[in-house]
């Protein structure tokens, strides 16, 4: 992490009377991690297991590369906590780390706040302190990158105080109560200086789409990441509306060449009513296929202008990471 935001988030959770976070906060002398009493400190084995467990998103981590099909390609594309409620969105509580910032149509998975994270004490000898042993060096960088992202997010998820009266709502409980607005000015400000590139890849991205994320992971031939269906008869009632329409189309296509066919063998006296029956079977079969190649027409539209825009960013973002005029170090 760069010096400047380790210095800034060092004074936030520094040791001694003058953090601004928590003032009245002694140094951390337990034996055991803020919130969870059964997980020893001095066991960095059993510490690096829970820690990484708690924070890491391994599956979203290995699929980075792939995430910007899935999602607009920003960190910062977290809605406030008071916008989720705009758009409709439930808040639901999760524990898992794979989940945090997960949506589905009208609801959004969220993990809340642990104590250990708001600890100055064990920022500053745990996760600060380049020279803390886990279990690896490279499980150290694992937790760090995956706690600072996580933290990051919420300085998106909590941007007003309307925002923090949510949060610290009895029924969710996403930060503790004793967190006051002022105290969470001063960590935002500094967890906003975080860069992409001093968090896990999970967290160079926001908020991603639960059913899109399921989708390309069967095409990276990977399990599906979150199940919503346990039962068959909520699976296969999904398909019921796309079956329905189908079939609707298919049916009423039919049945107007039926009727054209019929007609043929209409009686003489009936004679001067051929054309019409013809003329209105030719309607409804082009009526009923221009509908349904107008619905397969705006889907492919907005499939095009997604992947335009994301490929335009992409480009644009690689633009700024290696401009034209920069030289390549591994052809020098």
């Amino acid at each position: 992490m760069a010096r400047v935001q380790y210095q800034f988030l060092r004074s936030l959770f520094a040791t001694g009377s003058n953090s601004p976070v928590y003032p009245n906060t002694t140094p951390l002398n337990r034996s055991w991690l803020p919130g969870y009493p059964h997980i020893a400190l001095n066991d960095s084995l059993a510490l690096s297991n829970f820690l990484i467990g708690e924070l890491e998103c391994s599956d979203l981590d290995e699929m980075t590369s792939f995430l910007w099909m899935m999602t607009s390609q920003s960190s910062a594309n977290i809605p406030a906590l008071h916008w989720q409620h705009v758009k409709g969105r439930d808040i639901v509580l999760t524990e898992d780390p794979k989940l945090h910032l997960i949506w589905s149509y009208d609801k959004i998975y969220i993990k809340p706040v642990p104590t250990y994270l708001l600890s100055r004490s064990f920022w500053e000898s745990y996760i600060l302190d380049r020279s803390t042993q886990f279990s690896t060096h490279q499980t150290h960088e694992k937790i760090r990158t995956s706690a600072l992202g996580f933290l990051r997010s919420y300085a998106y998820l909590i941007r007003h105080e309307s925002d923090l009266r949510i949060a610290k709502d009895p029924n969710l409980t996403l930060v503790p109560p004793s967190l006051t607005w002022n105290k969470w000015c001063l960590l935002r400000a500094a967890l906003l200086q975080i860069q992409d590139n001093e968090v896990s890849g999970r967290y160079g991205f926001g908020e991603i789409r639960l059913t899109r994320l399921n989708s390309w992971t069967k095409l990276l031939c990977r399990p599906t990441y979150h199940r919503t269906h346990p039962q068959y008869g909520e699976y296969f009632a999904r398909f019921y509306a796309p079956l329905l329409f189908f079939f609707g189309v298919v049916s009423v296509m039919l049945s107007s060449m039926q009727l054209v066919a019929a007609v043929e063998q209409i009686e003489e006296q009936w004679n001067f009513l051929l054309g019409l029956y013809r003329t209105f079977s030719v309607v409804v079969f082009l009526v009923t296929s221009l509908l349904a190649c107008v619905f397969v027409l705006v889907l492919l539209v907005k499939i095009i202008k997604e992947w335009k825009f994301a490929v335009s960013v992409r480009h644009a973002q690689r633009g700024r990471r290696y401009p034209k005029n920069a030289v390549d170090s591994s052809i020098v």
